[in-house]
């Protein structure tokens, strides 16, 4: 119902002409799970769209001069939250001329960018602490148009779950039970949506960019949940990062600094693989009221996944309070990310806050 609600509002007109225009069309979306199944469902219908990946909103100035080089006369920001460089997307904008831009984002909104001339859609216009992932917002957007992308909703669902949006998103996923009988109840089933997510997720880990290109391009041409169970690269994919998890998990109660006082858990992981986010994930699961911090030093600085299950503390305020000026950070209020160039200096920000 609150989706029905908030899209009253949005200017559905507008982006359904941006996605029919003609011309030069780019796609920059986040580079998870729900970042790829909401621009699998985008790309069903509109095709034309260059997709590129990102890690997060930051644009920087060479990001920044690649895409006014191509000259785009459509661009979507899509689970992407652009508002926070809103200042990058006024120059954008300047410097392009008659360039559509839309924001299709549901992270903590910045800034109204319809003010600037732009399309923003984001649910927490109509409810700020609501959580609703980009595949419920995209398979929303498309349904109340009017396309037929029912038989895509257990694509909208694997990115719900991925983004762990279950608590504002139950009657989607009712219907995708309903439609896709056992796709995430008990009942018998050749494939759970829950395994999806995660293979999805393990070829990202393995890859990075890549990864999350390689899933779009398959999510776009895959027509039935069947086709991603039989797929032996995300299958293998996926043992290789279960075997990794287990091996952390493992490490984490030997070597996790639990900090009773602050309810606070910090855990460095040495792995190769770009895993925080699901092993910070994982770690929520058993302990839902304390934050969990977990790091891995990376050639761009330390890459920080940041989760508070109960909500008591917002750690997507958090990641961006204590990474201002060594980095960049933020997220939700229970899930958050940042990436920073001087750890120590995170950590007494963040023992500060909490």
């Amino acid at each position: 119902m609150l989706m029905k609600n908030f899209l009253k509002s949005v200017n559905l007109k507008g982006i359904e002409n941006a996605l029919k225009s003609k011309g030069r069309k780019i796609l920059v979306y986040h580079s998870d799970v729900d970042g790829m199944c909401s621009s699998a469902l985008l790309m069903k219908f509109f095709p034309d769209f260059k997709p590129i990946p990102r890690e997060g909103p930051v644009i920087e100035e060479g990001f920044l001069e690649v895409l006014i080089s191509k000259r785009p006369d459509v661009i979507v920001f899509l689970d992407i939250p652009a508002d926070q460089e809103w200042k990058k997307l006024l120059v954008l904008k300047k410097r392009l001329g008659k360039v559509r831009i839309a924001i299709i984002d549901h992270h903590i909104i910045e800034k109204d960018m319809n003010e600037s001339g732009m399309i923003h859609v984001n649910p927490r216009f109509e409810s700020k602490e609501v959580y609703v992932p980009a595949s419920a917002v995209m398979y929303e957007i498309l349904n109340v148009l009017k396309y037929p992308v029912k038989k895509f909703l257990w694509i909208s669902a694997v990115g719900v779950i991925a983004d762990y949006g279950f608590e504002d998103c139950k009657e989607l996923l009712e219907e995708c039970e309903k439609t896709f009988p056992g796709s995430l109840s008990d009942k018998p089933s050749p494939f759970k949506l829950s395994k999806v997510a995660e293979m999805l997720s393990a070829l990202i880990t393995l890859r990075g960019l890549k990864g999350a290109k390689l899933g779009l391009d398959l999510l776009v041409k895959f027509e039935t949940l069947k086709d991603i169970g039989k797929h032996r690269d995300l299958r293998d994919c996926h043992e290789k990062v279960r075997k990794e998890i287990e091996s952390i998990m493992e490490d984490f109660g030997k070597h996790a600094e639990f900090m009773s006082g602050k309810n606070l858990i910090i855990y460095e992981i040495k792995s190769k693989l770009n895993i925080t986010s699901i092993i910070a994930t994982k770690i929520t699961d058993t302990y839902k009221n304390e934050v969990i911090i977990i790091r891995k030093k990376s050639r761009q600085g330390w890459k920080i996944s940041l989760r508070c299950q109960s909500g008591k503390t917002n750690v997507g305020d958090l990641a961006k309070k204590a990474s201002l000026g060594i980095g960049s950070g933020g997220g939700h209020q229970k899930s958050a990310g940042a990436l920073v160039k001087d750890w120590e200096k995170f950590r007494k920000r963040v023992l500060k806050q909490i």
